[in-house]
């Protein structure tokens, strides 16, 4: 045998017999929590909320929706549209398309339809979810993913129609 080859063995003989002792001294409690890893979806430990502050938020809560129904901030109004409103919105959106011609090509008009696509394009048929309805499309989730880049053009031409019909998404 070599000198380079029981230097190795050497080496390696106590460098195993060093961990054990290691391993062997610390206790395994201490070992285990000093690699435990820590998640922020884990529930603190000291969590000093009671319940009685819970309902007590929700008592406010619930006072503070009643007040604002009763003095008419709130409106509990069914909003049926007619085609004479359909035809406003339409003619304010024509309005718009023939007056604004400043944007890429001259016409606003294949980003608006590009957005109506991205818009119905989440319907779901076995849920009947999703689509236009409710138009999603303005809120961070949807509207900054990146498939929807340069849909924001669309929906600031369509923001001045938005003021003048306040009920607009329904229509």
């Amino acid at each position: 045998m070599s000198v380079a080859t029981m230097s190795r063995q050497f080496a390696r003989a106590a460098l195993r017999s060093s961990a054990r002792q290691t391993f062997a001294t610390s206790s395994r409690q201490a070992f285990r929590q000093g690699g435990r890893r820590f998640y922020s979806s884990e529930p603190s430990k000291n969590s000093s909320a009671s319940p009685l502050l819970y309902v007590a938020g929700a008592a406010v809560a619930a006072g503070a929706g009643y007040y604002l129904y009763n003095q008419g901030f709130v409106s509990t109004k069914v909003l049926n549209p007619t085609e004479a409103d359909y035809q406003k919105v339409y003619n304010e959106i024509a309005a718009r398309l023939e007056e604004k011609d400043d944007y890429d090509d001259g016409s606003y008009g294949p980003v608006l339809v590009r957005l109506a696509w991205h818009a119905s394009g989440t319907y779901d048929a076995a849920t009947k979810t999703g689509g236009s309805n409710g138009a999603t499309m303005r809120f961070a989730p949807e509207g900054g993913h990146g498939a929807n880049a340069g849909l924001k053009h669309a929906r600031n031409f369509l923001d001045p129609v938005k003021g003048k019909f306040p009920s607009y998404e329904t229509y």
